[in-house]
């Protein structure tokens, strides 16, 4: 007997229906008639910024179901370290490639998962675009991204339980407060967002100058 058998005593007890097995007629990526759950995609020329605040907004749902229900933090934490981690890539590689632009040394993006190495090279960019910053925050958040890396050097320790030599992902790690994670994410998350918009907005000034230049000169 199935919950299929008697779908009103299960409903009863809270205990959800089985979803039953894949037909012909399913497909994972396509449109349905409930508009309110299909995700727009491809509609921002931003594909990077969107990625990014995707993985932390994501994270950040997770841990709220955790904290509305004392519960899944055992299961959660791996998917919700990752997500914050590959905002961390993400938001730092956007961070370095605008800076490179705007100091008329590059376009492209740069390469790699290691995030203590994104960072460093970050922070240089961003010490000789704004030299008038504090450093105290930098600093500051230097060291949470490298304690960062320190668990999770290639963004694998969250994705696999052993690494390539089948060691434990995570040796001498007993707690994790999701909690306190979020909290410090999103105050990392403020330096880094507020950082690349900066220097965005810095980079549009320089481009429309140089439009303007370019326009007058012929």
């Amino acid at each position: 007997m199935t919950p299929a058998d008697h779908p009103s005593v299960f409903a009863e007890l809270g205990i959800p229906e089985l979803p039953g097995l894949p037909t012909s007629e399913d497909q994972l990526f396509s449109t349905q008639e409930d508009w309110w759950n299909n995700a727009c995609m491809n509609w921002s020329s931003s594909g990077w910024s969107l990625y990014a605040s995707g993985y932390k907004d994501a994270a950040d749902a997770l841990v709220t179901k955790v904290e509305e229900r004392s519960t899944n933090q055992d299961t959660f934490v791996y998917p919700v370290l990752f997500l914050y981690r590959q905002y961390l890539e993400l938001q730092l590689k956007m961070m370095v490639r605008t800076l490179r632009h705007l100091q008329g040394i590059g376009r492209d993006f740069p390469k790699g998962h290691k995030i203590d190495v994104l960072w460093t090279e970050a922070e240089k960019l961003l010490r000789k675009a704004f030299p008038e910053q504090s450093t105290v925050e930098l600093v500051e958040t230097g060291r949470l991204i490298h304690e960062f890396a320190h668990v999770d050097p290639l963004s694998t320790a969250f994705r696999y339980p052993v690494d390539n030599d089948g060691n434990p992902s995570l040796p001498g790690i007993k707690y994790i407060n999701l909690r306190n994670v979020r909290e410090v994410m999103d105050k990392i998350a403020m330096l880094l967002d507020g950082a690349y918009s900066m220097a965005y907005e810095y980079l549009q000034h320089k481009l429309e100058m140089e439009r303007e230049f370019r326009d007058e000169a012929y």
